[in-house]
């Protein structure tokens, strides 16, 4: 799935959720959406920061040798 293709099922899928939910509902679940987004893009920030330091680490060490 290609960029396009994903943002247009993202946009069919809060058309259709926006028409089943009342406004109260429907702003609950952005903002757990949104919660949720942001906490996996930090896991997932810090991921890649551990496993670039665990490189750089390696990296280092193997100077020694």
């Amino acid at each position: 799935m290609d960029a396009f293709e994903q943002s247009a099922s993202v946009y069919a899928l809060a058309l259709t959720l926006a028409k089943s939910m009342s406004t109260e509902e429907l702003t609950r679940t952005a903002l757990l959406l949104t919660q949720l987004g942001t906490t996996l893009a930090t896991l997932a920030g810090l991921q890649n920061l551990n496993q670039s330091s665990s490189s750089q680490e390696l990296a280092d060490l193997s100077g020694l040798r």
